[in-house]
């Protein structure tokens, strides 16, 4: 190790644990390839002693210290007083017994640039061979996006092992004691509200030793959902938060009753049939009859681009279905889905507006309200909804690209599927979303063009989205707003153009083959399917 003062303070909390756990996390450290790093063991004040014989068995580090709390104190006490004793700019923490591969400190270090505030990497779990039968390998890897916002709103995906500049975690209030159930995900919140930079490291670096709290329980614990719920009130997200009322262990967002701006449906079609749920019916008017019937959000307008070549009995069911809520724009050219959307918008009267395919219907009532919920951020460009197909099996539940192509991830599996880390049924960014159903502001729809005409047939809505996010903005797939989507409906099945697919790939090559929020753990796999080995145990 050279003279350099150490960047990192790693706190490794050891109040009441077994004493050869805590010697196995500092093992890790003292295997770490970068050196400059400290470490710092608290525990009580009758634990000290006999802990610091234990993990000095094979001599003593200077790196090292040993903490003793005032009193006998529970371990998020214990922590908070030790961060607060720290001097490196960045800090970490560990729970005895989880471990860091020997290169995670150097990882971390090499990406630690001046304006990053928080970097976290990938982990997995180990079993504990003193718990029971286990061998000590890890499993269940937690693979993670990139920087996801409207993610770790709801869910603390960031997890471990999370390093924070020291200056930035004082700044948003450091450790909270009274919410050590959820202290991971309420720190890497206030943290990450005023962060500079967010950096991933997508390798997995940490091995926890105990299952992480976040997911566990049957019941998420009372203190995630004051954490969640304060975030919410200090950025001023229009939400609510409670139980996921099918899965009590995660936390979702219900809309608040705040204003409720106009909103413009734009529903392009043809006015065609199709035999669904066993009856022929006439899909666009299909689709708006559900939205009159359904939806509660009271202030919305449908605006239809019907093409010229739409029958009158068509027409007839679609002005019956949409009543006083319709508007219908005349379409004369040839079939160009974009250019039908873009000419929808210049006929939209509202400033947030949604796409939508007319072999829609919706499911959820309050769905235009939760799309809107995310869509009100300015930073938001396009928000997406979760699509079935007819016989509840997912359709849509963002846009994954692998490879340089854009796919649908999970596409035909069961209504029921959570997803990895639960990203089927959290709120999720991506880098794009199916205009099927996509809620998008009209300052946004206007700053880059619309939609691009280039793409008449396919990828216009990852193209749109791709744009969005060059300029800055952020996709979120939003699970709480559910439709049917009868896709291959509106156009035959196969009619995806190569060449758009080669169009969109010269555009956006870059992000194409690097999309930030599919990890490359994966292995290719678009649906988020984890290799059958991710990492190797830890040394």
């Amino acid at each position: 190790m050279t003279g350099a003062a150490p960047r990192i303070s790693i706190i490794v909390v050891a109040v009441g644990a077994p004493f050869e756990r805590v010697s196995e996390s500092v093992d890790s450290l003292r295997r770490q390839t970068a050196g400059h790093w400290e470490a710092s063991v608290v525990a009580s004040p009758d634990e000290i002693a006999p802990l610091r014989a234990a993990v000095e068995h094979t001599g003593a580090d200077g790196r090292v210290t040993f903490r003793a709390t005032s009193e006998a104190v529970a371990p998020a006490v214990a922590l908070a007083g030790a961060v607060a004793s720290t001097s490196a700019e960045l800090v970490a923490w560990v729970d005895a017994g989880d471990l860091l591969e020997p290169v995670a400190v150097e990882r971390v270090l090499g990406v630690a640039d001046d304006d990053v505030d928080f970097v976290y990497t990938d982990e997995d779990e180990l079993d504990d061979p003193l718990a029971h039968d286990g061998d000590g390998a890890p499993s269940g890897p937690r693979l993670k996006p990139d920087w996801s916002p409207e993610r770790l709103s709801v869910y603390p995906y960031t997890g471990r092992l999370a390093v924070f500049r020291r200056a930035t975690l004082d700044e948003a209030g450091g450790i909270r004691p009274e919410l050590a159930l959820a202290l991971d995900h309420d720190v890497a919140l206030r943290v990450g509200e005023r962060a500079r930079q967010v950096v991933h490291v997508a390798e997995v670096l940490y091995h926890r030793r105990r299952p992480y709290l976040g997911t566990t329980p049957a019941r998420a614990p009372a203190a995630a959902m004051r954490a969640v719920a304060e975030h919410l009130d200090r950025i001023g997200f229009p939400a609510t938060v409670e139980h996921d009322p099918e899965r009590p262990r995660l936390l979702r967002l219900r809309p608040a009753r705040t204003a409720r701006p106009p909103v413009s449906i734009v529903i392009p079609t043809g006015g065609h049939r199709r035999v669904v749920h066993g009856q022929s019916m006439n899909l666009v008017a299909n689709c708006v009859g559900s939205i009159v019937r359904r939806s509660t959000y009271p202030d919305y307008e449908v605006v239809c681009v019907v093409d010229e070549s739409t029958d009158d009995g068509a027409r007839a069911e679609l002005v019956a279905a949409g009543r006083d809520r319709l508007r219908i724009v005349p379409y004369r050219e040839p079939f160009n889905f974009a250019r039908k959307i873009n000419l929808g918008v210049l006929q939209a009267r509202s400033d947030f507006l949604v796409i939508l395919n007319d072999d829609t219907e919706v499911i959820t009532p309050e769905w235009i309200e939760s799309l809107l919920m995310f869509a009100r951020d300015p930073e938001v460009g396009a928000v997406g909804a979760k699509l079935r197909f007819a016989d509840g099996r997912l359709q849509h539940v963002g846009v994954v690209a692998v490879d340089g192509n854009p796919g649908h991830p999970y596409y035909g599996f069961p209504a029921d599927f959570d997803g990895h880390m639960d990203n089927a049924r959290t709120p999720t960014n991506c880098i794009a979303v199916t205009a099927a159903c996509m809620m998008t502001r009209r300052d946004s729809f206007e700053s880059v063009g619309g939609l691009s005409l280039e793409f008449p047939l396919n990828y216009n809505d990852v193209d749109y989205c791709l744009k969005l996010y060059h300029s800055g903005r952020r996709m979120v797939f939003d699970p709480y707003a559910e439709l049917f989507h009868f896709e291959t409906s509106s156009r035959a099945t196969g009619s995806v153009s190569e060449a758009e697919l080669e169009a969109l790939r010269a555009r956006w090559g870059r992000i194409l083959r690097r999309d930030p929020y599919y990890n490359p753990g994966f292995g290719g796999r678009p649906d988020f399917v984890l290799p059958l080995a991710v990492s190797a145990a830890a040394g």
